[in-house]
């Protein structure tokens, strides 16, 4: 059997703990091939981002275009989109139907404090064409521009959302600060439903969410429907934060645990 192929676009972690590394080992618990389009280079360790150096547009599309034009690709992912002209342009490909079962994680980490307005307006042009979205709280927030501090207000912003195109928006709560569950919220068919999970304890966390949202690639690829996609997903990540739970990697939140490395004796 030859593997199926995803393409993640996003920045790198000199840390490998999330961004495309994240991506990367993902893809790879699933037995698939992955594809990248790097966007930036992110220098930062585990307690902080210290310097992003964003590829140019051009070479953004350059490697788009590469991959495109030979491999079959059947689910895309984006992640660290660092300036509004690379959003701009990985949406004109989007807009082409150029990018199949589209995840988009809108992490706004790196963006450039005067950028950042930009790259939100630039937003609008890519939500249309996801077939599901993955904002955090503190992202939905910047998207929406108001304060999304609740459960009822991850609903309604998910609502918020969806109503600006994508088929699908899951807004996650997992840093919650109070609480046994970790509470998710999913817009599908015209509804807020609510996600429950088991808070898992542990520090380490770091990549969750560039996890989660190419676990969702991955499971659409493989002809999971959206909801299901979500669901496995949102276990997936569950399992690797425990099992990574005792790690000591870095002075701050370390990476998870994609391969179940501390259930198996690798001597």
């Amino acid at each position: 059997m030859e593997p199926t192929v995803v393409l993640t676009i996003g920045g790198s972690d000199s840390s490998g703990g999330s961004g495309i590394q994240a991506d990367l080992r993902t893809l790879a618990a699933l037995r698939m091939h992955g594809t990248t389009v790097l966007t930036a280079v992110v220098s930062r360790n585990t307690r902080d981002i210290a310097d992003v150096y964003p590829q140019p547009t051009t070479v953004v599309s350059a490697q788009l275009a590469c991959v495109l034009e030979d491999l079959p690709v059947a689910a895309v992912k984006t992640g660290i989109l660092p300036t509004p002209e690379t959003a701009v342009a990985i949406a004109a490909r989007a807009r082409t139907g150029a990018l199949p079962n589209l995840v988009v994680d809108p992490d706004l980490s790196a963006a450039a404090p005067g950028a950042r307005r930009g790259l939100i307006a630039a937003y609008e042009r890519l939500l249309p064409h996801a077939t599901v979205v993955t904002p955090n709280r503190e992202e939905a927030s910047a998207l929406l521009g108001w304060e999304v501090a609740t459960p009822t207000d991850m609903a309604a912003a998910a609502a918020q959302l969806a109503a600006r195109g994508p088929q699908h928006v899951v807004i996650t709560g997992g840093d919650f600060a109070a609480g046994t569950d970790a509470i998710d919220v999913l817009w599908a068919d015209g509804a807020a439903r609510m996600l429950h999970s088991p808070r898992i304890a542990g520090r380490n966390s770091a990549g969750s969410g560039a996890t989660f949202a190419t676990a969702i690639a991955g499971r659409l690829a493989m002809g999971d429907d959206p909801t299901s996609a979500v669901s496995w997903a949102k276990g997936f990540v569950g399992r690797a934060i425990g099992d990574a739970s005792d790690w000591r990697i870095g002075a701050g939140p370390g990476p998870i645990d994609h391969f179940g490395w501390s259930a198996m004796s690798l001597r």
